[in-house]
C-alpha cells in the first residue's frame, strides 16, 4: 500500500512537472508573436505569397498548378508550408500573423510530440528532453518565424514517433501510416532526399526481424510513402537527373516545373575540400553560424553540452550494439535510440553535400537532443546507490533552466534591436502602407537595397496573383527571375517614364535630390522613406 502510494505521488509529480515544462515552452514561443523577429524575412514573404496565390487561384505566383516545388525566385522553394498556410490565408487574409502562425503551432506541437516519442526511454529522459527543446535557442527561435525548411523537424519527429511505435508494438495501426510523415518531410525541405535513404537503410538492417515479422503491413506503409512522395520524386528526377520535363507529366493534376537553376548549384561550395573544411568549422562552433536569425550571440543553438553529450551517447550506443548485435533492437528503449541515432548519422550526408548553416543542418538537432538526454540519464544511473541521484537529476534540469533562461532573456531583450531588424527589414510594412496610399501617381519605384523587392511588394500590396502573371516583366539571369516591373511598381530605373514624376519607397536618403528631381517626403521611419520624386522635364 505504501509502495503504491509512493508510486502514485511520483506519477502526480511527474505529470505536474511535465505540465510546467509544456507551459514554459508555449509561453516562450507565443511571447511577442508575431512581432519577434521584427519585420519579415524575404523567404517568409515569398512562401506566404505563394500560399495566397494557391488560396486565390490554385496556382503558384508564376501560374503552375499545384506544384510539387515552387520555382520561386529561380532556384526553387519548398512547398509544404505554403500548402498548410493557404487555408489560413484564405480565411484570415495575408499578413505577418498568418504567414507565421503555422510555424508557431507546429513549433509548440513538437514539445508534447517529443515527450511522447521519448517515453520508452523513461520518464526522466523524456521530461529532460522536452525541457531542453523548450529552452534551446535553435527551436524557440525557429518557432517565431516562418522559414519553410524549418518544418522538417516536426514532420521527421512525427515519422520517428510512428516508426518507433510500429516497431515496438507491431500493430498495423501504427505501421501503415508510419512512413507518410517522412514523405511529407520531402516537401518541407528538399535535402530530406539525402537523409531518408540512409535512415531507412539503417533502420531496416538493425530492425530486420521486427520488420520481417510484419512485412505485409510494412510493405503497405512503403506503398503509401511512395504515393505521397511521388510528385516530389518526379520533380527531383526531372530537375536533377533527366534535366528536362517528361512530356506525359503535362497530363497530371500537379506541376513539376523545371527550374532555371537548382538549389544545389547555388549552395554548394567551390570544392569538396572547401565544403568539408567549412562544415567542420561549423560543427566545432557548436552549429553556431553567426547569423542573427539562426543563433543568439554568446549562446549555442542547442546550449553548451548537448553536442558533446550526443557524441558520448553515440559511442555508448555503438559499444552496446557491438556487444548485443541482433538482440539490441528487442527493447523499446533501444528501438527509439536506434531510430534517432540513424537519423543523426543520416544527416551527415548533408555535411559532405554543401556548405551548412544553422537552418540547412536542421535535420541534425533533434537527434542530438535525444541522444544527449539519454546520455545524461545513463551517467546519473551509473552512480552508486549511495549517491543522491534525484539531486543529480534536479541539477541537470536546473542547469538547462539557468542557461536557457539567460538565452531567453537575451532573445526578449536586446535581440530585436540588433542586426535582425535589418535582416528582417523592420518597418517595411509601414513604409509599404504609405506607398500603397500614394494617389495620382502612375509609377512607384521600389528600392533594390533589399533581397527580392518584388516579393515584398507582392506581399505587402496583396497583389492579385492572376494580375501579376499578366503584367510582370522579367528576364532569367544567372538562374534567377529578375523582375523589372509589374503594374505601377518599378524595380529598375530604366523602366521609369522619362520626364514624369513618380512615387518611391527607399532607404532613408537613398535617392538624392538633383537639378532634375526633388524629393517630397511623405513618410519616414528609422530605416525607410516614402514620397514623390518631382521630376523637372529637361529644357529644350
Amino acid at each position: 500500500m505504501i509502495k503504491q502510494l509512493s508510486t502514485s505521488k511520483r506519477s502526480s509529480l511527474h505529470a505536474a512537472l511535465l505540465a510546467l515544462v509544456l507551459l514554459l515552452g508555449v509561453l516562450v514561443r507565443v511571447g511577442q508573436f508575431p512581432h519577434l523577429p521584427p519585420g519579415l524575412n524575404q523567404d517568409e514573404a515569398a512562401s506566404a505569397y505563394e500560399a495566397y496565390a494557391l488560396a486565390e487561384t490554385g496556382h503558384d505566383k508564376w501560374g503552375n498548378a499545384l506544384p510539387a516545388y515552387f520555382p520561386a525566385w529561380g532556384s526553387g522553394q519548398n512547398v509544404l508550408l505554403a500548402y498548410l498556410t493557404a487555408p489560413v490565408v484564405k480565411v484570415f487574409g495575408l499578413s505577418i500573423f498568418t504567414a507565421r502562425i503555422v510555424m508557431l503551432l507546429l513549433g509548440v506541437g513538437t514539445l508534447p510530440l517529443l515527450y511522447y516519442c521519448l517515453r520508452p526511454l523513461g520518464r526522466y529522459p523524456a521530461l529532460l528532453g522536452t525541457l531542453l527543446l523548450a529552452v534551446a535557442p535553435w527551436h524557440f527561435m525557429l518557432s517565431h518565424w516562418a522559414l519553410e525548411s524549418n518544418l522538417v523537424p516536426f514532420f521527421m519527429l512525427l515519422g520517428c514517433t510512428l516508426l518507433a511505435q510500429g516497431l515496438i508494438t507491431g500493430r498495423r495501426r501504427w505501421i501503415v501510416p508510419a512512413l507518410v510523415p517522412f514523405a511529407l518531410s520531402l516537401y518541407a525541405y528538399g535535402t530530406t532526399v539525402v537523409v531518408l535513404p540512409v535512415l531507412f537503410g539503417l533502420v531496416f538492417i538493425l530492425c530486420f526481424r521486427k520488420i520481417a515479422a510484419r512485412r505485409g503491413s510494412w510493405l503497405l506503409a512503403l506503398g503509401l510513402f511512395l504515393i505521397v512522395a511521388a510528385p516530389f520524386l518526379l520533380f527531383f528526377t526531372e530537375n536533377y537527373v533527366a534535366k528536362r520535363n517528361f512530356a506525359w507529366t503535362d497530363n497530371l493534376f500537379f506541376a513539376t516545373p523545371l527550374l532555371p537553376a537548382t538549389r544545389m548549384s547555388q549552395v554548394a561550395g567551390s570544392s569538396w575540400a572547401t565544403t568539408v573544411a567549412h562544415n567542420w568549422q561549423f560543427l566545432l562552433a557548436g552549429c553556431d553560424d553567426g547569423t542573427s536569425y539562426g543563433s543568439l550571440p554568446s549562446f549555442k543553438p542547442l546550449l553548451s553540452f548537448t553536442l558533446p553529450l550526443a557524441l558520448l551517447a553515440t559511442l555508448i550506443g555503438a559499444w552496446k550494439l557491438a556487444r548485443r548485435r541482433g538482440r539490441f533492437a528487442r527493447s523499446p528503449q533501444n528501438v527509439v535510440l536506434l531510430i534517432f541515432a540513424a537519423w543523426g548519422l543520416a544527416s551527415f550526408g548533408l555535411f559532405f553535400s554543401f556548405e551548412l548553416n544553422a537552418n540547412r543542418f536542421n535535420h541534425f538537432y533533434l537527434p542530438c537532443i535525444v541522444l544527449a538526454v539519454w546520455a545524461v540519464a545513463r551517467i546519473i544511473n551509473s552512480f552508486e546507490p549511495s549517491v543522491p541521484r534525484p539531486a543529480l537529476r534536479v541539477g541537470a534540469a536546473a542547469w538547462l533552466l539557468l542557461e536557457g533562461g539567460l538565452a531567453l532573456q537575451a532573445y526578449y531583450g536586446d535581440y530585436r534591436r540588433g542586426p535582425v531588424k535589418d535582416q528582417f527589414n523592420a518597418g517595411l510594412e509601414e513604409a509599404f502602407a504609405a506607398a500603397n496610399g500614394l494617389w495620382g501617381i502612375g509609377q512607384v519605384r521600389i528600392t533594390d537595397q533589399m533581397a527580392l523587392p518584388y516579393v515584398y511588394t507582392l506581399f505587402y500590396s496583396r497583389y492579385p496573383p492572376a494580375q501579376f502573371q499578366r503584367e510582370v516583366h522579367y528576364e532569367v539571369k544567372d538562374g534567377t527571375y529578375q523582375v523589372s516591373r509589374f503594374g505601377k511598381y518599378v524595380f529598375v530605373p530604366q523602366e521609369l517614364a522619362a520626364g514624369q514624376s513618380y512615387g518611391y519607397l527607399s532607404r532613408k536618403n537613398e535617392f538624392p535630390d538633383t537639378d532634375q528631381q526633388r524629393r517630397e517626403v511623405l513618410f519616414t521611419n528609422d530605416a525607410w522613406e516614402v514620397g514623390i520624386m518631382k521630376v523637372t522635364p529637361p529644357t529644350q
